[in-house]
């Protein structure tokens, strides 16, 4: 087994495709790609500081969470219109779909992640822990982030605080996460 945490000061910052701000990317497959040159999946956050246009990212399978703030309201034109206000509920939708933000309050944070379905299966999970749970290590890429709280890896005596990254690879068995004291939320996802 494999794996590296990232944390935030470690993420690498880009400018959003479509030049409206800036992201933090988290995790990308493979490696050295880049918004231009595509890519298997990405995972990233970024502060949405204000209303406009999403960016258009054709063929990729979004999910989209709202980490902090009071969110914003995404206008699909034809095809409605969803509000994320609710910290940790999963949006999901097309990336060929265009999409308009209005923020609902002051700016937010959001987590984003972005799979070519071509190419790989992504699934993300968020786990809302209060007591110490085991993870089945199936998948060949698994991805921990913690969007609240704190969490720790008793097998790697591993410590991952909010907004950390934790990349599995290769892993067989199961994985036990263990919440600090007021419980935790953590993203999962695993790529095949």
């Amino acid at each position: 087994m494999r794996w590296t945490r990232l944390t935030p000061r470690e993420a690498r910052r880009m400018p959003w495709k479509n030049g409206g701000g800036t992201t933090l990317e988290l995790a990308v497959e493979p490696a050295d790609a880049t918004v231009d040159t595509g890519f298997a999946w990405r995972l990233s956050s970024a502060e949405v500081a204000l209303s406009g246009p999403f960016s258009a990212f054709p063929g990729l399978e979004r999910t989209l969470l709202l980490l902090a703030g009071d969110g914003f309201r995404l206008d699909f034109g034809g095809r409605g219109v969803v509000t994320l206000d609710q910290p940790l509920e999963p949006v999901r939708f097309s990336g060929d779909w265009p999409a308009e933000a209005t923020l609902l309050g002051g700016p937010c944070v959001d987590f984003n992640l972005m799979a070519d379905p071509a190419r790989c299966r992504a699934r993300l999970e968020v786990l809302r822990l209060d007591a110490a749970r085991r993870l089945a290590l199936g998948a060949r890429t698994v991805l921990l982030f913690v969007g609240r709280g704190v969490a720790s890896v008793p097998a790697l005596d591993l410590h991952l605080g909010h907004g950390h990254l934790l990349r599995v690879e290769g892993g067989t068995g199961d994985l036990a996460l263990v919440p600090g004291y007021g419980g935790a939320s953590v993203i999962l996802v695993e790529v095949d």
